[in-house]
């Protein structure tokens, strides 16, 4: 069970992270970081790459280096998992996804 609401949670990150769910999918304007310190260990926290501003409006270049940034920024964090803060626009260039997961596979902490 992955629990999501769009937008931005920071108020309800706590319930959310007391709800049962095995994970949160948190929205682009949450920061990550900090919700990983009011959510408990075993709850995954899931995100969070801006849809918009990085998918859809951004070039592939700037995909993997938002990517590689929250990557970083979440290495010391055991319970993250990599993905978008939503759902991704259709008009997404394919490139920008392929970035995405590339940046993903690549990163070395």
């Amino acid at each position: 069970l992955i629990y999501h609401i769009c937008g931005d949670t920071e108020h309800i990150v706590e319930p959310m992270g007391a709800s049962g769910a095995y994970g949160l999918s948190l929205d682009s304007m949450v920061d990550l970081k900090a919700a990983a310190e009011r959510v408990p260990e075993d709850v995954f926290l899931i995100g969070n790459i801006d849809p918009v501003k990085v998918f859809l409006q951004s070039n592939e270049e700037e995909v993997e280096r938002e990517t590689a940034k929250l990557l970083e920024k979440m290495k010391a964090v055991p319970n993250f998992i990599l993905s978008s803060g939503c759902d991704i626009p259709l008009e997404t260039p394919p490139e920008n996804i392929s970035a995405f997961f590339r940046a993903g596979r690549n990163y070395r902490s």
